[in-house]
């Protein structure tokens, strides 16, 4: 039978809720979600690595909120890489049926830790089918995340919500250059990264401890640097545990993983030497008190009053790709993979080279999660499926002006990196070589896509404002 241990904070409603006659109310809870030792580990392309400790507990934390409308948000935050298409979708219709809200607004984050499970088999190609550990850890997934679900609705109460931007530092650009001028995973400190750290504070109106919900982009990949084979939560997790330090330990403290494709921490970098350096234990616990401290400094400053008005809306535009690289890549990661004697690689080169052969299996594009979310006037969310890269941003506050925005990756379900168009003929990671894995293409986006995106947040912005306040 299957244990699940739920906390939560927040009072039952003793009265049924009538719309138009409350105030904002919301509950939230906390299950722990790690997996057990000897299930592949994610983060890592192929399914090798095996978990053999555990650092630090996986946790799951979901926020349920309401407007005075009766309208509902949900926002569950996963310590996972991500979450494959098939289970997010089960997920998801379980939580609109239990708490009977919009699809549109239940929003599943992950914070894309590389020391959580390996989630993302349905994507690869060459991993071979699921083991039973990891099935069973899928089902149990589900089962926690809607239990977790049913504490949330369950306290709900009135809260008083207010939101806060601060400032951190914590991320660096990492599509740097070497010494030769070849474009790869080096920090850039003058490429673009968000120093901004966003906060929203639930306090109770009858008392009680708040919950408190910070956002910002940075890859979580500290703690594979000096345990690979090790599960933890990394920053975001370390973060939070200082946050209930801070705050009492009934706090609820949510992390969100922002668009951080090319961003890792910036306390890896360096610059000197143009390279990230290996990770030491200590890097994890100054890079959560770093945020950590970002967030209370800022929970310091007059917040700004959130009237809720919640609404909420979800697309999935075709995001054109471009011609696959020429055969000879695949050719050459065979002949490397076996000199390596590398399983994972000559899996992947034979996948693709049957295909390269038949001229067949080759997505011609990807049908991409994107939504758009009104917490109130002041503020709204875009959120996005895959791995956006930090120059989205920019472009989206644009397109959405002059309205507040917070800009949400790694939601809803995992795809791949998602670059702007300028970073497409500059090549390197995001562009190219992460895609040489995924088992629908390994050709890289093509022109148009920032069309495509811009085209649909307008839609939803649209539909949106259409609704009646």
């Amino acid at each position: 039978m299957l244990a699940i241990t739920v906390w939560f904070q927040g009072l039952c409603l003793s009265q049924p809720f009538e719309p138009g006659k409350a105030q904002a109310v919301a509950g939230w809870a906390e299950v722990e979600i790690t997996p057990p030792l000897g299930i592949a580990l994610g983060g890592r392309g192929g399914a090798e690595t095996t978990a053999n400790k555990v650092l630090d507990p996986l946790f799951a934390q979901v926020l349920c909120l309401r407007d005075g409308n009766g309208d509902g948000f949900v926002l569950a935050s996963l310590d996972l890489i991500g979450l494959p298409h098939d289970l997010s979708d089960r997920i998801r219709t379980r939580m609109v049926q239990e708490l009977g809200v919009d699809w549109n607004l239940v929003v599943l984050n992950a914070s894309h830790t590389h020391s959580g499970p390996h989630m993302l088999r349905s994507l690869m190609a060459g991993v071979g089918p699921a083991p039973k550990v990891e099935t069973d850890y899928f089902k149990a997934l589900e089962e926690k995340l809607i239990a977790a679900a049913h504490a949330a609705g369950q306290t709900m109460q009135p809260v008083r919500v207010e939101v806060y931007h601060g400032h951190t530092d914590i991320g660096i650009n990492r599509r740097g250059q070497n010494r030769q001028g070849q474009r790869g995973m080096h920090p850039n400190s003058k490429g673009p990264f968000d120093d901004r750290v966003w906060v929203m504070k639930l306090t109770p109106e009858r008392g009680g401890a708040p919950a408190v919900v910070f956002s910002c982009a940075c890859h979580a990949v500290i703690a594979y640097g000096f345990d690979y084979a090790a599960i933890s939560a990394d920053f975001p997790g370390a973060a939070r545990r200082f946050l209930r330090e801070a705050l009492g330990p009934k706090a609820h403290a949510q992390f969100v993983q922002g668009f951080a494709g090319d961003i890792r921490p910036r306390i890896l970098a360096d610059l000197d030497q143009r390279r990230f350096r290996k990770a030491k234990p200590d890097d994890l616990e100054r890079a959560g008190r770093a945020l950590s401290g970002a967030v209370l400094t800022v929970l310091k400053s007059p917040g700004e009053g959130l009237s809720l008005d919640l609404a909420g809306a979800g697309d999935r535009p075709f995001l054109r790709r471009d011609k696959p690289p020429p055969r000879e890549r695949y050719e050459k990661m065979r002949a490397d993979a076996l000199v390596a004697t590398n399983a994972y690689r000559l899996a992947v080169a034979d996948y693709w080279l049957k295909r390269y052969d038949s001229d067949e299996g080759f997505a011609r594009g990807d049908a991409w999660p994107l939504g758009l979310i009104r917490l109130g006037d002041n503020q709204w969310i875009v959120h996005s499926g895959g791995e956006p890269c930090i120059e989205w941003r920019a472009k989206m506050s644009q397109w959405l002006a002059p309205r507040n925005l917070v800009t949400w990756g790694y939601t809803q379900e995992a795809r791949t990196y998602l670059p702007t168009e300028s970073m497409l003929p500059e090549g390197g990671y995001e562009v190219l070589d992460s895609n040489l894995g995924r088992e629908s293409t390994p050709a890289p986006f093509a022109i148009g896509i920032e069309r495509a995106v811009r085209e649909s947040l307008l839609r939803q912005l649209a539909f949106i404002e259409a609704k009646a306040h």
